[in-house]
């Protein structure tokens, strides 16, 4: 995509994070220089800046830039503005309350499930995620909702990018292994995770679908694996397949 020269030092970071949104794959320097006919010296710079306060990311393997965390924290506050917190948060409380469990929203963005809302348990014991924090999309309840329910296209393009990186010893790091559990996660309409991410942690998630009926986010809810709740995990998961279906009859409302 080729677009205009703009000389503005605002109007360039703007066209530069426009440009880099759209390209799932990243882009490098001289890709972005191209696109917007600016000197790559130029270009590097306004880059190097952007990096600097995370609105764009570099993969120091490849060298090219994607989009930050900066801005997932930017459009929660959007979201926030045009009323995503009434549709979300009385599930989350009615969820807390009838769980125990910290409750957890995630979006997918860039190969990992970004956490987007939050929602603390009452008990003792806190979880160390808060709201920008990205959980590996394969060894999280909220990342396997997430990656179950991509297009064929995107999972390949997920598998050969990012890979399976063992996070504890429970973590599966087999791609068949992997494709199994997504199709389960499919049937069964929600996604468990038992100390694949974090050591001692345990959750299970489930799919909100936006008003066009795509799995637009997920939430999830968390909690250490000594928590009373898991002693009948079927009623964690009832309550969390609760929490996503109220989530999405307000959204398509």
């Amino acid at each position: 995509m080729e677009t205009h020269a703009v000389t503005n030092s605002l109007e360039r970071a703007l066209t530069l994070l426009d440009i880099v949104a759209r390209e799932s794959g990243g882009l490098t320097n001289a890709e972005i220089s191209r696109r917007m006919r600016m000197a790559p010296s130029t270009c590097s710079y306004i880059l190097s800046r952007l990096d600097r306060e995370g609105y764009v990311s570099r993969d120091k393997t490849t060298g090219r830039y994607q989009i930050g965390l900066r801005i997932v924290e930017l459009a929660y506050g959007a979201l926030r503005t045009v009323g995503h917190r009434p549709i979300v948060e009385p599930a989350l409380h009615r969820m807390v309350e009838q769980t125990r469990l910290t409750a957890l929203v995630a979006v997918w963005v860039r190969g990992r499930a970004v956490v987007v809302d939050k929602l603390e348990s009452p008990e003792s014991i806190k979880l160390d995620v808060d709201i920008g924090f990205p959980l590996y999309a394969h060894s999280s309840a909220l990342g396997k909702v997430l990656l179950a329910y991509l297009s064929p296209e995107e999972l390949t393009r997920f598998l050969e990018e990012r890979g399976l990186p063992r996070r504890t010893p429970k973590t599966i790091t087999s791609k068949p292994k992997l494709l199994q559990e997504l199709e389960s996660v499919r049937a069964r309409g929600y996604a468990a995770a038992n100390g694949e991410e974090f050591i001692g942690g345990r959750a299970v998630a489930a799919p909100i679908v936006d008003g066009f009926g795509r799995v637009c986010a997920a939430i999830s809810g968390a909690g250490p694996v000594t928590h009373p709740i898991w002693k009948c995990p079927e009623d964690a998961i009832r309550r969390v397949k609760a929490a996503a279906r109220e989530i999405s009859r307000r959204w398509g409302t």
